[in-house]
């Protein structure tokens, strides 16, 4: 059996065009090689997006090395490379380039290029050498021979099929035998699970037969049996008002009701073989101890009586006092006394505080009416404090304090400063502010930021 070989190529009529062949060195050591066979533009710079991605200083993100016009390349190097250029008869240096054929672009000089040219550039340890050749043939992908592929089907394994289609086999019946199983019984495999798994509750009632007076019959009477009935064990809604209804009118519930009512308040408050009820509720009527207690006063021998005793009426001595104590006297309408003997204490006047300026030094979205609304709805009764405890020393003290916060990404605050007032009340207000948390301020993008303001409050006392 003759040998199977790989179809060769057949070689295209007419001559191969010729590519750009690059080369790129680093210390000299060649790095990458590559055959351009496209007619594109080649890039060359320290990202990883060029055609050669190289990491040297000096070397630009991006730089278009060979660019493409009307299917002609041009070179470009920057003013601080050096190298050659030869297009085929003559070599010519950069810096002699730039003086005859090669276009200035600001950051970089361009110089075109034929078919038949080569260079070498360099930019510190980097070196690119590049030139035109005939492009070789493609090299075909590599196959194995036909024999050695072998079809489809042997690529499964006997056994593991086999295996396979059993399995789906029986999963399928189990699925076919419960869904007629369902078919037939009418219920569902949830509800069959659900009826074995838990027993349903149900009642037995007895029913006690009425006796049947035998002598209230005639003699020649024939007493009628009805068929007995067996009680209904399903539970039964009862009407809201008891029992059944039948046989009485209204008149009959209402006086069932208003009797049933009567009996539990007897059972609560009524009095039984001990002078209480079950529900001992009778010890709780107005004078229901009063009784027991005058008892218990007589058996000890003593005199009930009505008053203080002692032959004194309410006033005592009939001096002016306050209740019947030991106090001291009134000695008229301008005279105030309290229960400890002396003067009534002046109490220092309330101080009121009012906004009078309010400012913002950034633009976030904490505003100063939302900083204000917190001020005054969580902090304004420590505000007051500090001002109250200093209207003790001076009751006609008024003024402006300012209150200079800063509040930070979280919300806190940062740097709070008060001033303008008193050192005493700048100081209270200033020791408060550090616990004094707001809404997180943020910018434009809605990122959290830092924001600060100026709130000027009016101190006024009452």
């Amino acid at each position: 059996m003759a040998s199977q070989r790989a179809p060769q190529p057949q070689p295209s009529s007419g001559p191969r065009p010729r590519i750009l062949r690059i080369g790129v060195l680093l210390g000299g050591k060649i790095v990458e090689e590559r055959l351009i066979r496209e007619r594109v533009p080649v890039t060359i710079g320290q990202s990883m997006k060029n055609t050669f991605s190289v990491p040297v200083e000096g070397l630009p993100l991006e730089l278009t090395l060979f660019s493409m016009h009307e299917g002609r390349y041009s070179l470009r190097f920057l003013n601080k490379m050096d190298g050659r250029l030869s297009d085929g008869a003559q070599v010519h240096t950069l810096d002699a380039l730039k003086g005859r054929g090669a276009q200035n672009h600001g950051d970089y000089w361009e110089a075109p290029l034929s078919e038949t040219s080569r260079g070498k550039l360099s930019l510190g340890d980097l070196t690119i050498l590049f030139q035109f050749v005939t492009e070789p043939p493609r090299q075909p992908k590599p196959m194995l021979p036909a024999s050695v592929r072998g079809t489809f089907a042997d690529r499964f394994d006997p056994r593991l099929s086999v295996i396979l289609g059993a399995s789906i086999i029986i999963h399928f019946a189990i699925v076919i035998v419960a869904l007629a199983m369902d078919v037939e019984t009418g219920e569902g495999i949830a509800e069959r699970a659900y009826n074995l798994s838990f027993n349903q509750e149900t009642y037995n009632v007895d029913v006690e037969q009425p006796k049947v007076d035998m002598n209230a019959q005639g003699a020649g009477s024939a007493v009628s049996k009805e068929p007995e009935k067996k009680p209904d064990t399903k539970p039964t809604k009862k009407p809201a008002g008891g029992g059944d209804n039948s046989g009485r009118d209204s008149k009959q519930d209402v006086a069932l009701a208003e009797d049933q009512a009567a009996a539990m308040a007897d059972l609560l408050t009524g009095e039984g073989k001990n002078g209480t009820s079950e529900g001992d509720m009778s010890k709780r009527r107005p004078g229901a101890d009063l009784g027991q207690q005058i008892a218990d006063v007589r058996e000890g021998g003593k005199t009930v009586s009505v008053g203080g005793g002692s032959g004194r009426g309410s006033r005592g001595n009939g001096d002016a006092r306050v209740g019947t104590g030991k106090g001291p006297g009134i000695g008229g309408a301008g005279d105030i006394a309290s229960a400890g003997g002396g003067k009534s204490e002046e109490h220092a006047p309330a101080g009121r505080i009012s906004v009078a300026d309010k400012q913002s030094f950034d633009e976030s979205s904490l505003t100063p009416d939302v900083v204000l609304a917190k001020i005054q709805s969580a902090y304004m009764a420590g505000l007051k404090r500090c001002y109250k405890e200093y209207l003790k020393k001076d009751a006609s003290a008024r003024g402006k304090v300012t209150l200079n916060l800063e509040i930070n990404e979280t919300g806190r605050t940062v740097k709070g400063a008060a001033h303008g007032f008193a050192s005493e009340v700048d100081e209270c207000i200033g020791g408060q502010m550090a616990s004094w948390r707001f809404p997180v301020p943020k910018d434009k993008d809605g990122e959290a930021t830092t924001a600060s303001f100026a709130i000027t409050l009016q101190l006024v006392p009452d």
